[in-house]
């Protein structure tokens, strides 16, 4: 049989609760994290970050370019409607702000935004892009990229900021391409020959970064488009060395 326990014990017992119930209530809170001293400044436009590269480029428009230099150039300058994300995993959105695939694939609908302005002030349109469109697929233009835009059947602008592609047949990589081709300034360019004008010594993008100078051989310079849809690049200056020798880069 169970042991008797004396009322004595419970009045015991009803202390030791009570007195740990007065030390719980009463002990400090746990000390805040002392503050940083020195917390880390905001972020800020500045400085420059230089390259080193082997060989210069011969032009900054892309279609036109068939060095690797080039093409590295320009893309600080230039943009595509949409690209792939940084795990090569899907398309995400650029100068085109959503699309809608239609009949298998075979027709596209672009939506462009309507922030996007090049950096001499003008708007970007629908109409840039089907002027770069065109320009691609004339046979007077020399390029080595043309052959995926001749797969499309109609190109029509529907409006300002909203263009619609249809291909004769499904093409696989119909939507992927439309983040190849970069689209010029119709304002600047219509009427002149793209294969003979200076524009690609000096051009006018809508990238993330402007045109500066350009020392043929030796230097060349781009500034932060503070203008840019996607926010300004915190890095004022991109300079590319054109240094031959890796050894001495």
């Amino acid at each position: 049989s169970p042991l008797p326990i004396s009322p004595g014990a419970f009045e015991d017992l009803s202390k030791v609760v009570n007195q740990l119930r007065s030390l719980e209530v009463s002990a400090p809170a746990p000390a805040a994290p002392p503050a940083a001293e020195n917390p880390p400044p905001p972020p800020a436009h500045g400085d420059a970050i230089v390259f080193g590269t082997i060989g210069d480029a011969s032009t900054l428009i892309p279609m036109m370019a068939s060095d690797s230099a080039s093409h590295e150039y320009a893309e600080n300058i230039f943009d595509g409607l949409l690209a792939y994300d940084k795990t090569l995993s899907r398309l995400e959105p650029r100068l085109a702000e959503r699309w809608d695939v239609e009949d298998g694939g075979q027709k596209i609908t672009f939506h462009l935004r309507r922030d996007v302005k090049w950096t001499d002030g003008q708007p970007f349109t629908a109409r840039d892009v089907e002027f770069g469109f065109h320009l691609i697929r004339d046979p007077a233009t020399l390029t080595a990229y043309a052959e995926d835009y001749r797969q499309v059947k109609s190109f029509e602008v529907l409006d300002d900021w909203t263009f619609r592609v249809v291909y004769e047949k499904p093409f696989a990589p119909a939507l992927a391409s439309w983040g190849s081709m970069v689209v010029l300034p119709r304002h600047l360019l219509e009427g002149r020959n793209i294969n003979e004008t200076d524009f690609g010594q000096k051009p006018v993008g809508l990238g993330p970064h402007k045109f500066e100078s350009w020392e043929r051989n030796t230097r060349f310079s781009l500034r932060s488009n503070r203008d840019y849809y996607r926010g300004a690049p915190w890095i004022e200056r991109v300079v590319y060395r054109v240094i031959p020798d890796e050894s001495t880069q």
